[in-house]
C-alpha cells in the first residue's frame, strides 16, 4: 500500500507550477528590484554630471566678479538641476598658467578655490592632474560637485557620493575673477 501510494505521488505532477513558482518568485522580486536601484544609481549620476557641466558652462560665460552670494546661486541651482537638495556641495577653483619670474619656467598657478559645504582648495596639487594643457596666461575653471545617494533597497549596492568634475574656459572675458567682498580689487 505503501509503495502503491509513494508511486502515485511521484507519477502525479499536480502543484509542480506552485512548487516552481515558490523557487523562482524570489529570485524574480530581486531581479526586479536590483534592476530599479541600479538605473536609479546611474540615473542620480548621470543627472548630478549634467547639473555640474550646467554650472560650470555657466560660469564660463560670466564676465562680472564671482562672490560668496554667487557660489550660493550656483548651489542652489545645482541643487534645482539635480533634484535633490540634501547633502550636496559645489566647489569652483580657477587655475592659470604663469611664468615663474624667478626661474623664467612656467607652472600652473592657483588663482582662487570656493566651495559650498565643501572647503577650497589651497594646493594645486590635489587637482593638477585633472586639467587640460593650457597656453601661457590662460585660465581654466575646475568646477567639481559631490552628491550623496543612498539605495532605496538593499540588493548589494551601498550608499555612494557621486563626485563629478567638469572644466570650462571662460568665454566673454579673459579670466574669472573673486570679489571676496572687501571692497578691495577682486583676486585675479
Amino acid at each position: 500500500m505503501r509503495l502503491r501510494l509513494s508511486n502515485r505521488f511521484a507519477r502525479n505532477e499536480e502543484g509542480g507550477l506552485s512548487v516552481e513558482a515558490v523557487f523562482a518568485m524570489p529570485m524574480l522580486v530581486w531581479a526586479i528590484t536590483a534592476t530599479f536601484v541600479f538605473w536609479d544609481a546611474f540615473k542620480t549620476m548621470n543627472i548630478s554630471q549634467k547639473a555640474t557641466y550646467t554650472v560650470a558652462d555657466m560660469l564660463s560665460r560670466e564676465v562680472d566678479p564671482i562672490d560668496a552670494d554667487y557660489m550660493t546661486s550656483m548651489h542652489e541651482i545645482y541643487d534645482f538641476l539635480s533634484g535633490e537638495t540634501g547633502d550636496n556641495a559645489i566647489r569652483v577653483s580657477v587655475v592659470t598658467l604663469t611664468t615663474n619670474e624667478t626661474t623664467n619656467a612656467e607652472e600652473l598657478q592657483l588663482v582662487w578655490s570656493e566651495g559650498v559645504n565643501i572647503p577650497g582648495y589651497v594646493d594645486l596639487a590635489v587637482i593638477e592632474s585633472r586639467l587640460p594643457t593650457l597656453a601661457l596666461g590662460e585660465q581654466v575653471i575646475v568646477v567639481e560637485s559631490e552628491q550623496e545617494w543612498s539605495p532605496a533597497f538593499a540588493v548589494g549596492l551601498a550608499s555612494y557620493r557621486f563626485r563629478e568634475v567638469a572644466l570650462a574656459r571662460p568665454r566673454f572675458a579673459p579670466q574669472m575673477v573673486w570679489d571676496d567682498g572687501s571692497g578691495s580689487t577682486p583676486s585675479t
